[in-house]
């Protein structure tokens, strides 16, 4: 491999920015909190801005191991948004854990390898970037040391990681004996050129079982709602907001790679996939009475939701990136809503929301708002991913219209349990009154409030975000249609 050169090394900036913040806010002192919160969310917006810079861009560096361009622009910059929400939200939660610095530099580590993964063209720097998050995250259910249920929730989550990685490189080893190649163009053509292939059909199952664990699809989902309910409320905010989504980026990619020959093979397993987690997710969150654990499996079902954008391809990718968008601003303001719930209330089940819009009208009306962006009701931002992927769906016919249908009813049933947080909050009346404040709450509110703001803003005019994320998309492959 070629040494870099300086101009290469000004296009790594921002990857760099974030290792040397990473080890920096490590070095800080043990009580340093707001110091280290100053520099995380300092950082990422230094990070964010460097990333807006290099649009446009299209260059391919490291022996083609490493590409810029307008796609991985787009995703670092969506990716460093949401997690510098997530940290100027997290300010009151750290001001009172130990670790404050530790959850700052895994953070920090953990959007390294974000940044990585939608540049890399090929599988080893790909599995390198992603097995840098899914370790920096392991811990971070352990941040907060009064948190009875941490342990247990960073032990599943590592044994699922485990598991899935072991899957992950079982499936790559396939792919690279048969193609001796893991370049994903490379890849690509060699298939192309060989055809179907039951070693091709094996290494793609074990690839979507593998990053399958990552997203939370249904059978691979067992650990995400343990993980979830268990962490800190900022911590499950993070993982469900931010991290997940860059499984989804990989899972596109290997997506892209398998439609030059495996297409409607593809497209077949994952629309099945799709389904099932949909459907068990939303099945699932019916059931809770702790709305923090129905908010996790409706994470699940909204992973469901945004691989049906993939499987249909198009059009359908456009939505899958919206609702990306519309999710990870949901969640990370609902787990936050959840937190302040908890530290006011006592709890999160549904008893706690009881009287909640007359003890505490603000955050039931931004909840309230949120709770039906999850639905998918318009004009809010969770309602256009949904629609570009069902007339997407639709306009192809066939299984297709059946996969629009499955998850318009899925979308229905959903907003069964969100009306009865609702309900909860606007017509029972509360139980027991507000605890004390302990920190206020302010920066909880501070980032609930930005979310509503851009799921409204965007969900009133969505056709810039549309825009921004087809041109994004057309420079994923030449073998898309877009």
């Amino acid at each position: 491999m070629n040494s870099l050169t300086l101009e290469q090394l000004i296009l790594l900036l921002p990857e760099l920015l974030l290792l040397l913040m990473a080890i920096f806010v490590m070095l800080l002192p043990r009580r340093a909190h707001k110091m280290a919160w100053l520099f995380a969310a300092g950082g990422l917006a230094v990070d964010l801005l460097m990333c807006l810079s290099l649009w446009n861009t299209n260059v391919v560096i490291m022996d083609g191991a490493y590409s810029i361009d307008n796609f991985t622009v787009f995703i670092k910059v969506l990716l460093l948004g949401l997690a510098l929400l997530n940290v100027l939200g997290s300010h009151d939660f750290t001001d009172k854990v130990y670790r404050a610095k530790e959850y700052y530099a895994l953070l920090l580590t953990a959007m390294l390898g974000l940044l990585i993964i939608p540049s890399a063209t090929d599988f080893i720097t790909m599995l390198v970037a992603f097995e840098l998050v899914s370790i920096a995250t392991y811990v971070l259910p352990m941040a907060e040391l009064d948190n009875p249920h941490g342990g247990e929730a960073a032990l599943k989550y590592f044994l699922s990681g485990a598991f899935a990685s072991a899957l992950i490189l079982y499936g790559l080893s396939l792919l690279y004996g048969f193609t001796g190649t893991l370049n994903l163009l490379d890849c690509g053509e060699v298939m192309f050129m060989l055809g179907i292939h039951p070693v091709l059909v094996l290494a793609l199952v074990l690839l979507l079982a593998g990053f399958g664990y990552k997203m939370a699809l249904v059978p691979f989902h067992w650990w995400a709602a343990d993980t979830y309910s268990g962490s800190s409320s900022p911590t499950t905010g993070f993982l469900s907001g931010v991290t997940q989504k860059g499984a989804f980026v990989v899972a596109l990619k290997i997506i892209v790679v398998y439609a030059a020959v495996l297409s409607p093979l593809t497209s077949l397993l994952l629309g099945l996939l799709c389904v099932v987690t949909m459907t068990v997710g939303n099945v699932l969150a019916l059931k809770q009475q702790d709305v923090k654990r129905m908010i996790a499996y409706s994470s699940v079902a909204h992973a469901g939701n945004i691989g049906v954008g993939f499987v249909v391809g198009g059009s359908g990718v456009v939505g899958s990136f919206v609702h990306i968008l519309a999710h990870a601003l949901m969640a990370i303001a609902c787990f936050f809503a959840l937190q302040l719930v908890w530290e006011r209330k006592g709890g999160t089940s549904l008893r706690h929301f009881r009287g909640l819009g007359k003890q505490m009208p603000a955050l039931a009306a931004a909840l309230m708002l949120l709770l039906l962006s999850f639905g998918g009701v318009p004009p809010l931002l969770g309602f256009w991913g949904k629609m570009l992927m069902v007339v997407s769906a639709v306009g192809l016919g066939g299984w297709y219209t059946v996969l629009a249908l499955i998850l318009v009813l899925n979308s229905a049933l959903s907003l069964v349990y969100y009306a009865a947080v609702i309900r909860e909050m606007y017509m029972r009346p509360a139980e027991q009154g507000l605890l004390p404040e302990n920190g206020g709450g302010k920066s909880y509110m501070l980032a609930i409030w930005l979310a509503v703001a851009l799921l409204l803003g965007l969900g009133l005019l969505p056709n810039w975000l549309t825009e921004i994320c087809t041109g994004a998309a057309s420079y994923m492959s030449p073998w898309l249609p877009w």
